[in-house]
């Protein structure tokens, strides 16, 4: 445990931590986070996915120290996180395979975390998937499985399963039930591809609504890169989310990103000089009502950082590893979110 303490603090004292925007510390905290760590392909070619451009011989020369390059910008941004502890989950997408996660812990100061993490392979086109990684010291997982996207208009089409895990933080004793997400992208364009997302919607609602039934008291996270803003059709119609924070419905599924973008002005992802917010948080209105671990709707964050920022005429947008076919020497197209769950607060 010292060890862990002590490496803990040298590598917030190297990456510079703070709060992550908070506007509230916390006593007690459970940290939620999700990534999308952009293109973390290792250097070999696998021949059941399309990786060969991330590959020494392939278009964008991926070397290996380039990939480990890519492995310490990645425990650099999640133990900047907080000044407290590291995250005690965390999802994340565009991983290629399990070799690729486990070298993130084994092999960088991440190791002093103890994560451990749920993961498979899917069929995606691109190779790239959806993990969920923990703190076996402060969760404890009770279930997990993985759910498949299907698309009646194109059966062939095939993306990231929805990754679920159902376990309790250990600190609070409370059951948290977390989805994380890596909905289909808008490669073909945002109006053809929405029925993709929209399937990808109804697929989430219905696990969502599935235990609701049975537990209506559960407490969901949703995490994950929707590809969609706040304000698009799939994460409104097809999720039937919420963003009126003024009365609280139990079994409601609120989105946080909505509030973060509209009134907090926050962003993740920049296009084009188009700020916008695809890597979105949803909360049931139980995690909400002050009882037990619960959050506010300023909970809810992007997580900015200096080092993660290129400038541009336009303003500042995220420093990704390639642009185009240049080595951009960066961490990721998108910038990471947090939630800070936490004990009960007397109402204002």
């Amino acid at each position: 445990m010292k060890f862990k303490t002590l490496a803990l603090t040298l590598i917030c004292l190297l990456c510079g931590c703070a709060t992550a925007y908070h506007t509230v510390a916390y006593q007690n905290e459970f940290v939620v986070m999700f990534y999308n760590l952009e293109n973390m392909f290792d250097i070999i070619d696998s021949p059941d996915t399309n990786d060969s451009d991330f590959t020494p011989d392939g278009s964008k020369n991926w070397s290996q120290y380039r990939y480990e390059t890519k492995k310490k910008r990645i425990w650099q941004v999640i133990a900047s996180v907080s000044d407290k502890h590291f995250p005690d989950i965390i999802g994340v997408c565009e991983i290629e395979n399990h070799n690729v996660l486990q070298d993130i812990i084994d092999d960088t100061p991440l190791a002093a975390a103890g994560y451990s993490f749920y993961y498979h392979e899917t069929l995606d086109r691109r190779g790239i998937d959806v993990a969920f990684l923990y703190r076996p010291e402060t969760f404890e997982i009770a279930d997990t499985t993985f759910i498949p996207i299907f698309f009646p208009s194109d059966p062939t089409y095939h993306s990231r399963d929805i990754v679920y895990v159902k376990g309790r933080a250990k600190e609070f004793g409370d059951t948290l039930h977390v989805f994380v997400n890596h909905w289909p992208s808008r490669y073909s364009g945002r109006i053809a591809s929405e029925e993709l997302r929209m399937n990808a919607a109804q697929t989430l609602r219905h696990s969502i609504d599935s235990i609701l039934a049975v537990v209506p008291d559960a407490k969901i996270v949703c995490i994950g890169d929707f590809n969609d803003s706040p304000l698009d059709k799939s994460v409104n119609e097809g999720i039937g989310s919420l963003t009126n924070f003024d009365t609280i419905q139990p079994k409601g599924l609120y989105n946080l990103a909505h509030y973060m973008q509209t009134v907090k002005k926050m962003w993740t992802y920049k296009y084009q000089g188009v700020y916008d917010i695809l890597d979105q948080i949803f909360v049931t209105g139980n995690l909400m009502l002050n009882s037990g671990l619960c959050c506010t709707k300023d909970d809810a964050q992007t997580v900015y950082r200096d080092f993660l920022l290129e400038f541009e005429t336009s303003g500042p947008k995220p420093k990704r590893t390639y642009i185009g076919m240049k080595y951009n020497d960066g961490f990721s197209d998108h910038l990471p979110v947090t939630l800070t769950l936490h004990e009960p607060t007397q109402k204002k």
